[in-house]
């Protein structure tokens, strides 16, 4: 998201580079302990030694500022806007200029619950003992020194006190002892969850050993004890329905549904999102529903969204939104208050899976389209192979035509009434099939016998050798596909002729045990990088399209039929269509 224009308030250069440098001496990962261990000798001295005295304020504003290069919120080197870093140096003034023991306590319960909550995101025991042993003085100077004051409980001003008071500093000393912790400034290491539970319960202890104390009618010693035992018990039962045993699913399944759901019935709303993503195919169509969903929401004011294509809102605007993009989908959500951080991510988090449908969407449609396309090509060029085989027809006719004498005029005649009505014919499938691809014209059958014929007929005069197993079998053949696998391996062959005078072709017809053709010839071997994707995809060739075989292989296929290259080597080539046997 970007920044608001308060956060290009900048504060002078000179001071940020004061600070820089500070941070650069008090490294807080090489130094973290010593500066805590300063700033807590700091406080005691502020707040137990020099209380009620100019000087203990003066020991106040030195131990704020030493918490101001410790604290693990802002780096040396960050820009703070003029209104955050006035409210930082004013909450220092306030601490010092108060000089009240209740402010004392409040600031002890604080920085005892943010180091609380960065102990718990420490993996390493030995960085943490040093942050515990750091909560334990602040927690036994609030039990022992602030709260009795603030209770205003009579404390004996003696050596013996004073000795048993300033021997919690001996907590600290032995921080010196554990290293310090790896912390990196703005990198989460503060739990806010964690910090603010700490908080609470110390908030809650305390108050409750002056309650505890009052109701009771006991001392002091006695209130916290029972404030204590008060609070642990509390604490397990807790955490017993946090995570209860058995079958039962507890407050942790309900509070992690309620983050989840963060004000957004999320559970619904995936479900809407879910059907419209099933039954509406246009990206478009489904992103306007998807918006629709965020229109009856509570917080919502309205929502507006744009692609690539098209752009649209919903509801009314306001002047508090938040803008997301993912995908090449843009989303601008207003609200009736200001969007908190939480529920920001949220937002993000639904704008990516808006963004992922309408992208898978889009893909739909352009692979769609795609195959529309690829379909067109291929019955085109599938089309233009039928035609190209009927040309080669009328060429042979026209040739023989051409070259016969007029004793042979009544073989002429006969050749003419043979050929020309099965070219007639095979001219309608063609065209049959460009105005419907689909029709059912591949699967119109003929004699063996006649089709064998017929195709002895078409290549009587190209010296081709042909044998069938029955010449007056009776079985039944898909006309078109014999035809189109024919006269492709055909041709082929005939064309590999003009540059090998010498090969010999032959065909093969068997009906029994079951049909096959084979075509065969004595010239060179197909390459390696051509059988490859043979029957796979068109292959590029210098004197055609290269698809004829591509497409007679699909068209086997949908007829239990299998063209395949059964032999491949110098000297042999043969193909074989072979009907498929369950």
């Amino acid at each position: 998201m970007p920044e608001s224009s308060e956060t290009s308030q900048l504060v002078p250069p000179r001071l940020s580079k004061l600070s820089a440098v500070v941070a650069q001496r008090f490294d807080l990962q090489r130094y973290g302990n010593s500066i805590l261990l300063l700033m807590l000798v700091l406080l005691h001295a502020g707040f137990v030694w020099g209380r009620g005295e100019a000087w203990g304020q003066a020991m106040v504003l030195a131990h704020y500022g030493v918490f101001l290069l410790w604290q693990p919120f802002f780096s040396g080197q960050q820009h703070l806007p003029w209104p955050r870093a006035l409210g930082v140096l004013a909450v220092g003034g306030a601490l010092a200029a108060l000089d009240s023991i209740w402010a004392a306590a409040l600031w002890a319960v604080l920085l005892a619950g943010l180091l609380g909550g960065m102990t718990v995101s420490l993996k390493p025991l030995k960085e943490r003992i040093g942050l515990w042993l750091a909560v334990m003085y602040l927690l036994l100077l609030l039990f022992l020194w602030l709260l009795p004051q603030g209770f205003g409980l009579p404390v004996r001003e003696d050596t013996y006190t004073a000795m048993l008071r300033d021997s919690l500093l001996a907590l600290l000393a032995l921080m010196i002892v554990f290293p310090s912790p790896g912390l990196q400034r703005q990198a989460g290491i503060v739990d806010l969850l964690y910090t603010l539970l700490f908080v609470l319960v110390i908030g809650v202890l305390s108050l409750g050993s002056y309650a505890a104390m009052h109701l009771t009618h006991t001392d002091y010693a006695s209130g916290v004890f029972i404030s204590l035992g008060t609070l642990t018990i509390s604490l397990l039962i807790i955490a017993w329905l946090w995570q209860p045993r058995g079958e039962a699913s507890g407050l942790r399944n309900l509070f992690s549904r309620y983050v989840l759901s963060l004000g957004l019935p999320l559970e619904e709303w995936l479900k809407q999102l879910s059907d419209s993503a099933d039954c509406e195919p246009d990206p478009e169509v489904f992103l306007r529903e998807a918006m629709a969903g965020f229109t009856h929401l509570p917080w919502s004011t309205g929502v507006t969204w744009s692609t690539a294509q098209t752009e649209g809102e919903l509801g009314e605007k306001s002047k508090h939104s938040v803008s997301f993009s993912h995908q090449g989908v843009e989303v601008r959500f207003f609200t009736d208050a200001p969007v908190n951080p939480a529920f920001a991510l949220h937002l993000r988090l639904l704008t990516e899976i808006i963004g992922y449908f309408h992208a898978a969407k889009t893909r739909e449609r352009m692979m769609q389209a795609n195959a529309y396309t690829q379909a067109i090509y291929e019955t085109g060029s599938r089309l233009t192979h039928d035609v190209k085989n009927l040309l080669q027809s009328l060429k042979t006719l026209c040739s023989a035509a051409e070259h016969s004498r007029p004793d042979q005029a009544m073989s002429l005649q006969t050749l003419m009434q043979r050929q020309l009505p099965q070219m007639a014919k095979r001219l309608e499938i063609t065209l049959d099939k460009l105005k419907s691809p689909s029709s059912a014209a591949d699967r119109k059958e003929i004699l063996a016998r006649e089709w064998w014929r017929n195709l002895n007929n078409r290549y009587g005069r190209d010296a081709i050798n042909f044998h069938a197993d029955d010449a007056n079998a009776s079985a039944w053949l898909p006309q078109e596909l014999f035809d189109s696998v024919a006269d492709n391996l055909i041709q082929n062959a005939l064309r590999k002729r003009l540059q090998e005078p010498d090969i010999r072709i032959r065909v093969d017809l068997l009906t029994s045990p079951i049909i096959s053709l084979t075509v065969c010839d004595t010239g060179g071997m197909a390459p390696d990088e051509v059988t490859e994707k043979l029957f796979n995809a068109p292959v590029s060739t210098h004197d055609g399209l290269g698809i004829g075989l591509y497409q007679a292989a699909k068209q086997a296929v949908e007829l239990d039929y299998q063209l395949r290259l059964r032999e491949n080597r110098e000297g042999y080539v043969c193909f074989e269509l072979a009907q498929l046997v369950e």
